[in-house]
Formats: C-alpha cells, sequence, structure tokens
C-alpha cells in the first residue's frame, strides 16, 4: 500500500473519483480541480485552466470521443482534449444543479446525476430531466450504470431504480428497499449488485429477480467497482474496503494502514493496480517485489534490528519492543514467559539443539530452550558489556558476542549455559572495543567487524587486516561467506576477499553503486547479491557480479537495482542487527528495516506483471514556447526542450529511459530515472524525429514514443541561394575573363597563387580536429615524428598526454552535447595555459597531446602541474550546475636513439600510472622505462 497526499503534490486530499484514459494517465477528481497523474507529478487543472468549478466530482474519459469529461459542484460539465502544447478544456452549458457523476450511453448521449433535480440525459445536445414525477424515487441521485441489457440504473438517496426507454420513465423494483443507494455495478452473467445503506442486493438482468447478499456492511456502503478479474470491491463509510465474499469480513481499514475509512471511489488500472479515493488522500494497492511485516500488521513494534530462523521455518523477529515470530504470513507470539519478549533486541543465535540465544541493546544476553529461560547474562553476573550486537556459535562450541566493551568469548556447557567469558579488547590488538559484526571462516579464523576496521583471532590471537590498498574503509558492519569469497559490508562500499589470490578488491560509486554504506551482505541461492544500507536494498545479479570480480578494471560498472520504499518496503531504511538480513531456506529474503521486516518472495516477484510503460511525450518547446508535432522551427531557433514520462504506477520512480533525437544522436542517450526533459541546443538544419523509450528495472523496452520536427535553413543555407551565387559567380568569372584576355599571363599566375592558397588551407583542415580547432592526431604524429628524427641533445623534446577522468559520465549524466563544449573549454585552457612554442593536439576523444621542445624533466612536470590545476579550478557552471573535470598526466622526455613510437608508449604508460594512482595527477616515465 502506498499513499499520496496533499505533501506529495496532490491538490487536495478527498479523491472524488478516479479513471485511466486511452493513454494511460491517471485522473482524479478533487474539490481543487480536475488532476492528471502520471506516476510521478500531479497536474492540476482549475479554474485557471478553464475549467468552470473551482472542484471536480467526477472525470471520465468519453470512449467515443476520447474527450476526457469533468463535472463539477455548480453543475459545470467541460471537455478536454490534451495536446502537445498543454491542451484545452471546452466548457459546456451547465446542468441545473451539483453533477456527481456521468454515464456515456452512446456517442449521441451522456447521463448525468445530480444532487437535487435527478437526472439528465443529453442527446445531441438536447438535454431532459427526469425526477420523482418521471419515476425517480427521489431527485437525490449518486450513481449511473448501464447492465448487459442496456438498461440504465439509477441509485438515489431512496434506493434505485431502472430506465423504461418505451415509456421514458424509470421504475423501481418492489423488493428493494429505500435507502441511500451508492454503488450499482453489472457484473458478469447478467448479474446487477446494488448496494443499499448497509446491504447489497443481486438482480438477475433478464428476469429481475432480487436477492439479498448475505452479508451485512458494518456501515453504510458508498462505493462498488467491479475490477478487470472480475473481483468486486466494496467501499464503506466509516469501515475501510473489502471484497464482495460470502466469507467473514475482511476489512483494510485504519487499522492496517488506511489513511481514512470513508472509500469515495475505486479503480483498477490496466497494470491491475488497485486504486482507492479517500478523505485523506490516494491510496495504491499492488503487487510488489517486497512488502513489509510492520508493527500494525501484528508485530507490536516497527524498529527492528535481528532476525533468525528456527528448524520449522519460522521466522524470528526482533527488534525495539521485543520478539515475535512469523509463520506463514502470520505474526505469532513468541511462547516464552521470559521477559525478554519486551526487551530492545539486537541479535539472535540458534544452537544446534535450537537453543535460542537473544542479545539486548542495554540488558545482556538471553538464552531460552523450548521457550523457557534457562539463563540471563548481564554485567551484574559477571557478563559486563550489556550491549550485544551480534552473536557467534562456533563449531567448536563456543559463543561469541560483538558488544561495547570488545568481544565476549564464552564456553557452551551441555546444557546451553555458558562459562565465564573471557573479552578481548584493545589491549589484545583489536583496533577499538566498538564492535558490530563476527564471523566464523570455513577455515575456523573468527573475524571481527569493529568500529575501526577488521580483524581476525586465531589461535587466540588478533591480528589487524590491512585493505588500505583497496579502501579507507572503517566500519565494519557485516559479514558474509562463500565457497570462494568473503564479504564485508563497510561505511566505504562492499569489500571482497578473493580466497584463491588472496587479494582485496573494493566495489562502490566508481561501479555504478547509488549508495556505498552498507549495514549487512548476503548472497542468496541464485548467488544474487544483497547490499543493505540505510537508503535501500541494494541487488546485483548473480552474472554481472561474477563478471565484476574478474573484470581487472576496478571502476567497471555493475548494472543493479535499488529497491526502496516504492517498491513495496515500508521503509528503505535497513539497519544494523544481529544479522539485519537473511536468507531463508526456502530462498526467501527477509530484511530489517526501521518500519517492519522486509519480505521478498523470489517465485511471487517473477511474477508481477512487468509490462513496460507506456512513454508519453508531455510537452516540447522551443525557445519556451511550446509547439506541435511536424512544426517547422525557425533558422534562428535555439533551444528545443523535450519532456516526457514513462506512465506506469507500479514503481515510477525507478522507470527507466532511453532517448534517441535522430538526424543528430547516432545512438541512445540513458538519462538518469528523475530526468524527465532533455534539451538540445543550435540545430542544424534538417528533420528529426525525437524518440523515448521506457521500462521497468531488467524489464523490456516500450515502444517509442515518437515527436517530429523540421529546423528550417538560414537564407545561406538554402540550396537555391547556393545555386544562384554559383552561377553569379560563373557569370562574373566569364565576363572578367571577356574584359581581361588581353592579361592572360598575369592572370594565369595569380590562378596558380590561388590554387597554392587554396591547397595550403585544405591542408589546414586536413590536419585540423573538427570539434576543439586544434591540431588533430595526423598533423601531431607527423610533427612529432620530424622532431625526433631531429632531436639533439643540445635541446630537449618532451611529449605530454593529458585524458580527462571519468569522462564518460560527463556524456551519460549531462548527454554529449554538454561534453562537446567541455572537450572545446578545455581546449582554449590549454591554449592559454601551455607556451606559445608548444604544439597543442586532441589525441582522440577526451585524450590531449602536448610537444613541448626546451624544457628538462623538472620544467615539464611543472607545466604539467599548472594545466592540471587551470582544468581542475575552472568554472564550468555556464555548461552544467555542479560540472567540474579534471584530467590525468603522462610525461616522458625523448632521449637519443629513440624512436617517435616509443617516445609515446612511454608518456602513455605514464599516464596510465597517474590513472591508477588516483586520477588527477602528473606522472613522469623514467628515461629508461
Amino acid at each position: 500500500m502506498r499513499v499520496w497526499t496533499t505533501n506529495d503534490g496532490l491538490a487536495h486530499n478527498s479523491v472524488n473519483h478516479i479513471m485511466q484514459d486511452s493513454n494511460g494517465y491517471l485522473w482524479i477528481a478533487t474539490w481543487q480541480g480536475p488532476t492528471r497523474f502520471n506516476g510521478r507529478s500531479f497536474e492540476l487543472f482549475s479554474e485557471a485552466t478553464g475549467v468552470p468549478d473551482p472542484g471536480s466530482l467526477f472525470v471520465g474519459e468519453n470512449p467515443y470521443t476520447q474527450a476526457i469529461i469533468s463535472t463539477g459542484p455548480r453543475g459545470g460539465v467541460t471537455h478536454f482534449r490534451d495536446s502537445e502544447t498543454g491542451g484545452h478544456w471546452q466548457p459546456q452549458p451547465r446542468v441545473y444543479d451539483r453533477v456527481d457523476y456521468a454515464l456515456f450511453q452512446s456517442s449521441q448521449c451522456t447521463w448525468y446525476a445530480t444532487v437535487n433535480t435527478g437526472v439528465v440525459r443529453e442527446c445531441d445536445g438536447q438535454r431532459e430531466t427526469y425526477t420523482e414525477t418521471d419515476g425517480l424515487p427521489s431527485a437525490e441521485t449518486f450513481h449511473i450504470a448501464t447492465d448487459q441489457q442496456s438498461r440504465i440504473w439509477v441509485g438515489t438517496d431512496q434506493g434505485a431504480a431502472y430506465f423504461d426507454p418505451d415509456l421514458n420513465t424509470f421504475k423501481t423494483l418492489p423488493e428493494l428497499p429505500r435507502g441511500a443507494s451508492f454503488g450499482i455495478v453489472a457484473a458478469a452473467r447478467d448479474t446487477i449488485y446494488i448496494s443499499i445503506d448497509r446491504s447489497i442486493f443481486v438482480v438477475n438482468g433478464e428476469t429481475l429477480e432480487v436477492k439479498q447478499w448475505p452479508i451485512t456492511y458494518p456501515s453504510t456502503v458508498t462505493e462498488l467497482y467491479q475490477a478487470p478479474d472480475k473481483t468486486v470491491w466494496v467501499g464503506t463509510h466509516e469501515h475501510g474496503l473489502t471484497k464482495l465474499s460470502t466469507d467473514a469480513l475482511q476489512m483494510v481499514s485504519v487499522e492496517n494502514g488506511l489513511p481514512n475509512n470513508h472509500i469515495l471511489s475505486i479503480f483498477v488500472d490496466r497494470e491491475e493496480t488497485l486504486w482507492v479515493g479517500t478523505h485523506r488522500g490516494l491510496v495504491q494497492f499492488r503487487k510488489a517485489q517486497f512488502h513489509s511485516h510492520r508493527a500494525e500488521d501484528g508485530l507490536g513494534f516497527d524498529y527492528i534490528r535481528a532476525l533468525a530462523e528456527t528448524a520449522d521455518g519460522s521466522i524470528l523477529i526482533g527488534g525495539l519492543g521485543g520478539v515475535k515470530q512469523l509463520k506463514d504470513e502470520q505474526v505469532l507470539p513468541l511462547n516464552t514467559d521470559s521477559k525478554v519478549v519486551n526487551e530492545s533486541i539486537l541479535s539472535f543465535a540458534l544452537d544446534s539443539d535450537q537453543r535460542l540465544y537473544i542479545g539486548t541493546f542495554t540488558n545482556g544476553l538471553y538464552v531460552l530452550e523450548r521457550g523457557k529461560q534457562i539463563a540471563h547474562y548481564q554485567e551484574l553476573n559477571g557478563f559486563p558489556g550489556d550491549n550485544i550486537r551480534d552473536l557467534l556459535i562456533t563449531r567448536e562450541g563456543f559463543l561469541y558476542a560483538a558488544t561495547s566493551l570488545g568481544v565476549l568469548q564464552s564456553k557452551i556447557n551441555h546444557d546451553g549455559t555458558l562459562e565465564s567469558p573471557r573479552y578481548f579488547g584493545t589491549k589484545d590488538g583489536l583496533p577499538d572495543e566498538i564492535i558490530y559484526s563476527i564471523h566464523q571462516t570455513r577455515e575456523g579464523d573468527i573475524l571481527i567487524g569493529s568500529m575501526r576496521g577488521l580483524s581476525r583471532l586465531k589461535d587466540n590471537n588478533i591480528t589487524q587486516i590491512d585493505v588500505s590498498s583497496v579502501s579507507n574503509a572503517e566500519f565494519v558492519f557485516g559479514l558474509h561467506e562463500d565457497t570462494s569469497h568473503i564479504y564485508a559490508a563497510t561505511d566505504r562500499g562492499l569489500l571482497v576477499f578473493t580466497k584463491k589470490t588472496n587479494s582485496w578488491q573494493v566495489f562502490d560509486a566508481d561501479n555504478g553503486f547509488p549508495t556505498i554504506k552498507f549495514f549487512d551482505v548476503v548472497r542468496d541461492h541464485e548467488a544474487n547479491l544483497w547490499l543493505g544500507s540505510g537508503r535501500g536494498l541494494l541487488f546485483v545479479e548473480a552474472e554481472n557480479f561474477e563478471r565484476a570480480l574478474h573484470d581487472d578494471d576496478p571502476t567497471t560498472h555493475i548494472p543493479n537495482t535499488f529497491y526502496q520504499s516504492h517498491h513495496g518496503l515500508a521503509s528503505a531504511q535497513i539497519n544494523t542487527g544481529g544479522p539485519a538480513m537473511l536468507v531463508a531456506k526456502n530462498g526467501e529474503l527477509w530484511v530489517a528495516t526501521s518500519r517492519g521486516a522486509g519480505h521478498y518472495i523470489p517465485s511471487q516477484s517473477k511474477t508481477i506483471l512487468q509490462s513496460p510503460p507506456s512513454p508519453v511525450i508531455e510537452r516540447v518547446k522551443v525557445d519556451g514556447k511550446a509547439i506541435f508535432q511536424d512544426s517547422y522551427l525557425a533558422a534562428d531557433s535555439s533551444r528545443v526542450e523535450f519532456q516526457f514520462a514513462g506512465l506506469g504506477f507500479q514503481y515510477p520512480e525507478s522507470i527507466q529511459y532511453r532517448l534517441q533525437l535522430a538526424g543528430y544522436d547516432n545512438d541512445w542517450v540513458y538519462p538518469s530515472n528523475s530526468q524527465l526533459t532533455v534539451s538540445y541546443t543550435e540545430l542544424p538544419p534538417g528533420a528529426f524525429i525525437f524518440q523515448v523509450q521506457a521500462a521497468y528495472p531488467n524489464g523490456q523496452w516500450s515502444d517509442a514514443a515518437t515527436f517530429t520536427l523540421h529546423k528550417l535553413p538560414t537564407l545561406w543555407q538554402r540550396p537555391l541561394v547556393w545555386l544562384a551565387l554559383i552561377l553569379g559567380g560563373l557569370l562574373l568569372v566569364g565576363v572578367g575573363l571577356r574584359l581581361r584576355v588581353y592579361t592572360i599571363t598575369r592572370s594565369k599566375e595569380r590562378l596558380q597563387q590561388l590554387v597554392r592558397e587554396q591547397t595550403k588551407s585544405l591542408e589546414q583542415l586536413a590536419n585540423q580536429d573538427s570539434l576543439t580547432k586544434l591540431a588533430n592526431r595526423r598533423a601531431f604524429d607527423e610533427l612529432l615524428s620530424q622532431k625526433v628524427l631531429q632531436y639533439g641533445s643540445q635541446q630537449p623534446l618532451a611529449l605530454i598526454l593529458m585524458d580527462l577522468d571519468h569522462f564518460k559520465e560527463v556524456n551519460d549524466r549531462y548527454l554529449h552535447t554538454t561534453g562537446d563544449k567541455v572537450l572545446q573549454r578545455v581546449a582554449l585552457l590549454l591554449k592559454d595555459s601551455a607556451r606559445g612554442s608548444d604544439m597543442i593536439a586532441r589525441w582522440g576523444g577526451e585524450e590531449f597531446a602536448i610537444l613541448v621542445t626546451g624544457a628538462d624533466a623538472a620544467n615539464v612536470e611543472t607545466i604539467c602541474e599548472r594545466i592540471r590545476t587551470t582544468i581542475m579550478h575552472a568554472n564550468l557552471q555556464d555548461l552544467a550546475r555542479n560540472l567540474s573535470v579534471t584530467g590525468s598526466f603522462g610525461a616522458a622526455i625523448c632521449v637519443p636513439g629513440e624512436s617517435a613510437a616509443n617516445l609515446i608508449r612511454r608518456a602513455d604508460k605514464a599516464m596510465y600510472r597517474a590513472k591508477h594512482g588516483g586520477r588527477n595527477r602528473v606522472e613522469v616515465a623514467a628515461g629508461d622505462e
């Protein structure tokens, strides 16, 4: 369940009606006006946009005209037609009174339900009103529906009636009582469900026989809705929501999370998501990857710190409020008389006899056997360090506990009690005594994660494990092991120890992880990686993680999915604990969060409807003004902005996009999930097709939404102008030749001079990089070869290679247009920073080369540092907000007899060292390498 309110941009918390249009937008009728929802933002249409009423009671799409119809409290009716420029509303003649509902009977006829003046039928612009004199039980009408016999049914405050077209009047059924009738549903098998007060009546569509549904509801039924799967949902006035069933009532209400018990509207969208309108917001019920067991579901507390699985498959849940167990999705009390059930729990451990060891926040360690407390250890009886964050029972029969005073070690007696403990602290070699995690490796060593790093306890001796070569991590919150690797969840990423190579690796933001502080780590039965953090749950498929483990590049991007609250977790904050993540024997994943225990069932997740979201291009603006499809842009048009969205509501924040401007982009561009606009500046003349596709994480891409536009050329860019200029030029040449035939020799010399100048110009263009206007690699290589051949020891010669750091991220985040401008800006900085005698070239991509003469190694390093500092401090805010770049430099001094290729190799090798030494630095090659 998920709730949107005015705090999330909803115009008003009373949601009177919900529907989805043919494009995929969700429409919501509120007291502030009709509102359109794309999953990320609400767009309110108020009186300022042409809506005649200050609110909306009903909003629907006419299936015959595709117009959106909104009705209001003053009898206003207005039609909306969407367009690329924002659409427009067309107010219709007012109905007499407040209009609560509309029914589109045919392309010519629409029915309106009013509060005080009965129902109004409008056909071909002509309106006819029906009240009590026309057979209605009351003129106060709430709802209109049609059955499979094409009969029109109306619900009023005094019961329901149907329309007899032959007599042009309404009729009532004597078996239907008087009372408020808010809901009428024409269901399968020609059955009609009609709500009257707290009861529902079933009418046979053929015989009009009436039977009362066997269930009476606890308050007035305010809404009936039949979903596409034929489920009938029942909303009540004071007790929430339920399904139509003959079983005992199971109400969804404020007691289990509903924001308000008064149900105003119900709707199921094309993704099988259930939407409910209340007086306190818009509620969504959907299938999700995760669900959470919370305080209101029977736990009695929300802040979870520890999880464990018993022999019968029950899950123990411990947190700030005690211990509960879950069996088959049912919350059960822990069968014990121990007061530990009311303690603040931090950790669990089970021994081979299923004795349960429970670590608490302030009151030490409890031991339970079959629910009976057999021991309680705390400072008062020789076990100081009452804060126990993690527990470990070793194969040798020892219990280890992570405490605030170091590591507790105690021999377990045959009856489950403990011997007097020994403590390992800083005096024994630990870097500190605040311990978070303990793990026994397959080789028998004890690994200890603390606030100041990772340590190993072996033969009662402690040694610290140095990972400084790959990471500056300090806090080690969680440990995990498989046959090949040991994993440590830290405050600076995931540390992985590969047993075969005896080496450490780190995976963090450089690998594309959205956060780097992890509290726990596990690999599930399919070897997928799960990392818990304070912001969400990171998932990496086994194949992708194995590929990264064997990749020599420590910054290789790892595809991942970041699960947060919109994926079904009641809270995205995964806590620390002992343990905070658990893979059960059946493969299900449990996580301890700040709002309940998160639960992931792989088999259910695979059945979730994953049809790709429908992409829409919402607006296209040129220099701030909206345009239509197939528009022609003026030649001086500067900025084109596309606004788009994926109309999917399962977890819209995770929808991924890829886009391309055909005619400009060579390939797909992948913006971030939060980027729903893209801009292009200074497009050349031509025809362009913008296309955008959408997908859920790991899902298939949708068909593309497209928008076509054309940019006109300037006068001098038009072919007819070119032809006229050419013909005019030829004419002038002919006249000139005739007038100056007597000076043919002189003309010939001038023409030869022109040829030489043109040749020189063409050679210059061939040797110039078109983007940066620097020399290109071809020109640079030729000059370098000449200089190396002419090289003498009397005048030093040096080669500098520079590569921009993480430039792919600049292109991915800010798009290639911004990346090109960064390269142009860097080229200008190089020209300003280098000496006049130096040759600068664009070496390729984001690499640049500088050929320096007359400078020794010290001077070359000074030149590199000057350029590096200039680039690092360059102000690029006019290109993009928060944009900055750095460069890694490699330099080599030419030695006598050296070839150009070898000089390049040494400079490139030095640059490679600068890259792997941390980037944004200078390395000078030794003369003999």
